[in-house]
């Protein structure tokens, strides 16, 4: 697939007013894991045009935005059609939270009324999901939507090596183990995307919050 050089954005907001809506790729170029991960190719396209790629054939946005501090994420990000926001110093520390540095880019893109935060590492994100979670936020009323997926994993207390102390299972009985298909399993944040609006991210300084849902991906979406 080739990158994008052009984004087809709304001209307006859904059918509630107009409100700006953004969609926001948090891409530090000071990864302590893989060296510039977020530009890594998976099956021939980095991983940040796979998200931005979704974002842009979703049809829901007014920009599309990657903020980074690093030059080579900046080239791939405007090569696959997105605008980029050059974060600061003091939210490109390895301790800076992904509130910190959305709440920069909204203080200096004030016209944003909605940011939709999308992980540069979820390459299974589907132009669909995002559709279908925006319409929460911008025709339900919702004030943030998050993803998760449905799990069926059994938990059990952690105890340290050589305390004595004994496992307890945390969300199980054994005696009464269910099968997979007589259990509804459990719903776990799988952090693909984090849709919130302005108003909540400095109200609650977080990312959910308010009148608040979850939007449920495939299992075989779980990152």
């Amino acid at each position: 697939m080739a990158a994008r050089n052009q984004v087809p954005l709304k001209e307006n907001g859904l059918q509630d007013g107009g409100r700006h809506v953004a969609a926001l790729v948090l891409a530090r170029g000071g990864s302590k894991g893989i060296k510039l991960k977020n530009i890594k190719p998976l099956a021939g396209i980095p991983l940040l045009g796979w998200v931005l790629r979704a974002a842009i054939d979703s049809g829901m946005f007014n920009s599309i935005w990657v903020s980074t501090d690093h030059d080579e994420i900046e080239k791939v990000a405007k090569t696959w059609g997105a605008k980029v926001h050059r974060r600061s110093p003091e939210v490109s520390k390895d301790t800076s939270s992904s509130v910190e540095t959305i709440q920069e880019f909204l203080r200096n893109n004030t016209e944003v009324d909605v940011v939709c935060h999308i992980q540069a590492t979820s390459p299974c994100l589907h132009p669909s999901h995002l559709q279908k979670a925006l319409k929460m936020i911008m025709e339900d009323g919702y004030e943030s939507v998050f993803s998760v997926v449905r799990r069926h994993e059994f938990h059990w207390k952690e105890v340290k090596k050589g305390s004595g102390e004994l496992t307890e299972p945390i969300n199980l009985v054994p005696a009464l183990r269910p099968r997979r298909q007589d259990w509804d399993g459990e719903l776990h944040e799988n952090g693909s995307f984090y849709i919130s609006s302005r108003d909540l991210i400095f109200k609650e300084n977080s990312l959910q919050g308010g009148k608040v849902a979850y939007f449920e991906m495939e299992p075989e979406c779980e990152y």
